[in-house]
């Protein structure tokens, strides 16, 4: 029958997931007791040394557990001058990490701040796991920082980017039309949902981050972070104490409290992650009381977890999607992630700069830059961006280091069933060796060979147009690298010498040798399903859908299973087809038991 019909059936479904996205308190702490929470906190005791000095931004204190004080429903942290061991004042910092860890939800901190030239108070987060790579790499979310001497304003900042120096940060200021942050006590919010931060004083909304703010880098605000409040003294960020500051000043809390509700929940694993890859790991939150249901993609297996808020799921061959049913408190939601299989065939493109991004720069000898016009297009690379990079002729071995969250594992690529390859356009001379290092950072930091589990190497053939290199095992300088440690690869240009030529580079690709056959459930089989159609292919304005079951759900998404269109029924997604640019897309028709995949192509009336 033509799928039409099912709009009311799909209106109660939407229905009654708004009912169940009411907040809920889940956890907070009123500091009510006398001493501190010791299962909420931690303390974190010092000046940061050795591996810190200065807690990173040269600051003056020693952080001592003496300085917090619970005392009548509030905590208290007191900043004090007085010399200790080799700092010129005392404060204190404590954190949840392991105690509670979240993502996701509505955050009240009821604060007063202190002040004083030099002293800095905050309440901020941090990652509970260095997914993408230690500070900034994985995220900093401070959700509210002061200035001593600006008693009237206050930041929120986000925090990401490359390596140091080259690290990103943005955020806004706040400043109370009347009164202070000082004589009073204000709440501080923030407002945390999948792809967005927004921040908020007593109610008012002053400042909103998304994923479209960071271009040239992912979003690490996706998995676990934990609580910080400390007040530090002098530092980088607003200078230091002078004679105008007070001996002691503290940083009041009356309360933490966080709330959440099942519609901003969300599943956190990788966004792109290669065909039939194992044991990867996808959780949400863990909500007390609450039982989760897991869904795997056709072609994928679920080996450990179920019933739980975290799994390890063994991959398949194909784009798709996990899902979670979550039930609470009477109320149930199943929430979903679509995660990228790369490459979409035996042999594809997992990084082409543009609309596929699974490969970031993160720090650098030379100079990069990313989507930059492509210099020369030709027919091997037509593309319209690529990167650039200026070797640095002060370093024989220029490191270009990338971070991905695809590529974790060294083994199928020393063994050649996986065989990675690169565009190039340079105009360094023919025979230029192109390294590419997997590499385990930590390890790396000591002396050479450690942590360079393998080298992959090229060599150009051609100088001044574009050539596909394909990389080639040569060397295992450090077998003793766990080969599923890898964390970072390491583009070196002409390694050993002191070259100063530009090299544009683009399209990351991967081919498996041998091809792993498409088994159940593949995109080519659903289009062969005799229950349902999908026409015309090519379309225009329209398209029609003649079915035999009922789905829950329509999605278009783009080649990189990004959602371009979601409706729930077939008359209100065709309002949106019209204003599609031409190009190939996935149709998605989902329902409790079926989940059709159809590859479409819009070209223009």
């Amino acid at each position: 029958m033509l799928y039409r019909n099912f709009t009311l059936i799909l209106l109660i479904i939407v229905q009654s997931f708004s009912a169940s996205g009411q907040d809920f308190l889940r956890w907070a702490d009123e500091f009510n007791g006398t001493i501190l929470d010791s299962t909420n906190w931690e303390y974190q005791i010092g000046d940061g040394c050795p591996d810190l000095c200065g807690w990173g931004n040269n600051e003056l204190q020693s952080y001592q557990k003496k300085n917090v004080t619970v005392s009548n429903g509030i905590l208290t942290i007191l900043a004090k001058k007085e010399s200790f061991q080799n700092s010129s004042y005392t404060s204190a910092r404590i954190r949840s990490l392991n105690k509670f860890d979240f993502a996701s939800g509505r955050i009240d901190v009821r604060a007063r701040l202190p002040r004083g030239k030099g002293y800095w108070p905050a309440v901020w987060f941090l990652p509970s796991e260095n997914y993408y790579g230690t500070w900034p790499l994985s995220g900093e979310i401070d959700l509210m920082e002061g200035k001593g001497q600006e008693i009237k304003n206050t930041y929120g900042t986000i925090h990401y980017g490359a390596y140091p120096p080259n690290n990103k940060y943005t955020g806004a200021t706040y400043t109370l039309p009347t009164g202070d942050f000082v004589s009073t006590f204000h709440t501080f919010t923030l407002l945390w949902k999948l792809d967005t931060i927004e921040w908020l004083v007593d109610g008012i909304s002053y400042s909103k981050k998304t994923k479209k703010d960071l271009p040239d880098f992912w979003w690490p605000y996706n998995r676990n972070f934990h609580f910080i409040a400390n007040l530090a003294v002098g530092g980088n960020f607003l200078g230091y104490p002078d004679a105008s500051t007070p001996d002691t000043a503290s940083l009041q809390i009356d309360y933490i409290r966080v709330y959440q509700n099942l519609e901003d929940i969300f599943i956190t694993g990788p966004d792109a992650i290669l065909r039939n890859d194992v044991q990867k790991l996808f959780y949400t939150q863990k909500l007390d009381g609450a039982t989760y249901e897991w869904i795997a993609p056709a072609g994928s297996q679920i080996v450990s977890g179920q019933g739980t808020s975290s799994i390890r799921l063994n991959w398949g061959l194909k784009s798709d999607t996990v899902k979670v049913k979550i039930s609470f408190q009477n109320k149930t939601k199943t929430i979903s992630k679509f995660v990228l299989a790369l490459p979409d065939t035996c042999e594809g493109v997992i990084d082409n700069q543009e609309e596929i991004r699974s490969m970031y720069w993160v720090g650098s000898n030379g100079n990069y830059r990313s989507s930059l016009a492509n210099p020369s297009k030709d027919s091997i690379n037509s593309s319209n961006l690529c990167s650039r990079y200026y070797r640095s002729s002060t370093v024989i071995y220029d490191a270009l280091i990338i971070n991905t969250d695809l590529i974790k594992n060294a083994k199928a690529f020393e063994d050649g069933n996986l065989i990675l390859k690169m565009k190039l356009y340079t105009i360094a001379p023919i025979g230029t060796e192109v390294n590419l290092n997997f590499e385990n950072r930590a390890l790396a930091a000591l002396p050479y060979p450690s942590g360079r589990r393998c080298v992959l190497q090229a060599k150009t053939t051609k100088t001044r147009v574009w050539e596909e290199l394909t990389f080639k095992l040569i060397l295992k300088p450090d077998p003793n690298t766990p080969e599923a440690a890898i964390n970072q690869l390491v583009l070196l240009f002409a390694p050993n010498t002191n070259s100063s030529d530009v090299f544009y580079f683009d399209d990351f690709s991967i081919k498996e040798t041998p091809c792993k056959q498409e088994t159940t459930g593949m995109l080519n089989q659903y289009n062969e399903a005799s229950d349902i159609s999908v026409f015309p292919n090519p379309f225009t304005n329209e398209v029609n859908i003649s079915a035999q079951f009922i789905p829950t759900d329509i999605e278009l998404t783009d080649l990189v299973g990004k959602s371009v269109i979601r409706a729930a029924t077939i008359d209100e997604f065709n309002k949106y087809v019209a204003t599609l640019c031409s190009g190939a897309y996935y149709l998605r028709l989902t329902n409790d038991t079926h989940n059709y995949y159809f590859k479409l192509v819009k070209q223009m009336p």
